[in-house]
C-alpha cells in the first residue's frame, strides 16, 4: 500500500464520525418521514401501512387547499409590494444625507426583532379596541372602525401588510448592497448619454443588479412559503380558517390532529412544492442577469 492510499484510507477514517452524524440527523429523519407518510399513525402506537392514501386524501382536504390559497396570496402580494417596496427604499437610503445611517438601521429593526413580539406588538394595535380604531374614532371616521384581525374580509390582509413591513428591511439591505457594487463609471456614463431618474433605475441601474433581485426574490419567496408565525400568533388560522396556511395546517394535522402520518405526508407534498416553485424563480430570473 502506497503513500497516497494511505493518507486516503486515513482521511476517511477522520471524516467517520461528522459523517455518521449527517447521516443520522439528515438522511434517516428524512427516509423515515418518508415511510411514514404511507402510514396511519398517532405518533405513539405502531404505524399501520395504508399506501398512498394519505396523498390522496391530501388533494381533497379543504384545510390543506384554503392554506394553499391563503398562502399563495401571501407569495404573489408579498413578491409584488415587498420587493419593489425594498428596492424603492434602498435607492432612497442610497442618496447622500445626513440621517442615512439613523434610516438604515431604523428600516432594519423590524428584521432582527421576533416575529412573537412582532405579532403581539400588531394585535395590539389592530385590535377592536387598539390604538388604530382610537386614531380612526379620533379623527371622526368611528364609522369605518373593525374588528381588523377578526375579520375574514381583513384579516388576511392584515397578515400581509405586517410580512410585508417587517420583511422590506430585509431585501432593501441586500438591493443597498447591490447599489454600491456598481461601478460608479458606468452611473456616470448613463448621466452624460442622458439616461437620468426612472430611465437610469429601469434601463441601468435594475439589469446590473439583477443578481440581487435574484437572490431578494428567493428569500422573499421562500419567506412567504413557509409563514407561520405571524398568523399562528395573531389570528391562530382564523376567523375560521382565512388566515390558515399550509405551513399551520401541516402543523394542526401533526400536534392538534394527532394524525403524524398524514401530517409528513403534507410535509412531503409541501417541500415537493417548494422545490418546483424556488427553481422555477431562479430559473427564470439567472436568465436576466447581466454580467458586467
Amino acid at each position: 500500500m502506497n503513500n497516497e492510499s494511505r493518507m486516503f484510507r486515513f482521511g476517511l477514517l477522520l471524516t467517520l464520525p461528522a459523517t455518521v452524524i449527517f447521516l443520522l440527523f439528515n438522511y434517516y429523519p428524512f427516509i423515515s418521514s418518508l415511510y411514514y407518510s404511507f402510514t396511519q399513525w398517532d405518533g405513539i402506537n405502531k404505524p399501520i401501512f395504508i399506501g398512498l392514501k394519505n396523498y390522496k386524501d391530501l388533494f381533497h382536504d379543504q384545510a390543506m387547499l384554503h392554506g394553499g390559497l391563503h398562502t399563495l396570496y401571501i407569495v404573489i402580494f408579498g413578491i409584488i409590494i415587498s420587493n419593489p417596496l425594498s428596492l424603492l427604499l434602498a435607492l432612497l437610503l442610497d442618496k447622500p444625507f445626513r440621517t442615512k445611517s439613523i434610516l438604515r438601521t431604523a428600516f432594519y429593526l423590524p428584521v432582527i426583532i421576533s416575529l412573537v413580539v412582532v405579532s403581539i406588538v400588531w394585535n395590539f394595535l389592530l385590535k377592536y379596541d387598539g390604538v388604530m380604531n382610537a386614531v380612526q374614532t379620533g379623527l371622526g371616521l368611528g364609522a369605518y372602525t373593525q374588528d381588523w384581525l377578526g375579520s375574514i374580509h381583513y384579516a388576511l390582509g392584515m397578515i400581509i401588510m405586517i410580512s410585508v413591513w417587517q420583511g422590506t428591511g430585509f431585501g432593501a439591505v441586500i438591493y443597498l448592497a447591490g447599489l454600491q457594487s456598481i461601478p460608479k463609471e458606468i452611473l456616470e456614463a448613463s448621466q452624460i448619454d442622458g439616461a437620468s431618474g426612472w430611465r437610469k433605475v429601469i434601463y441601468i441601474i435594475i439589469p446590473l443588479i439583477m443578481p440581487v433581485v435574484t437572490i431578494c426574490t428567493f428569500f422573499g419567496l421562500v419567506g412567504s412559503l413557509k409563514m407561520f408565525d405571524l398568523p399562528f400568533v395573531l389570528t391562530n388560522g382564523g376567523p375560521g380558517d382565512a388566515t390558515l396556511t399550509i405551513a399551520q395546517a401541516i402543523y394542526n394535522f401533526a400536534f392538534v390532529n394527532q394524525t403524524y402520518g398524514y401530517s409528513t405526508a403534507a410535509g412531503i407534498v409541501f417541500m415537493i412544492i417548494c422545490l418546483i416553485v424556488t427553481t422555477l424563480q431562479l430559473r427564470f430570473t439567472r436568465k436576466m442577469e447581466v454580467e458586467l
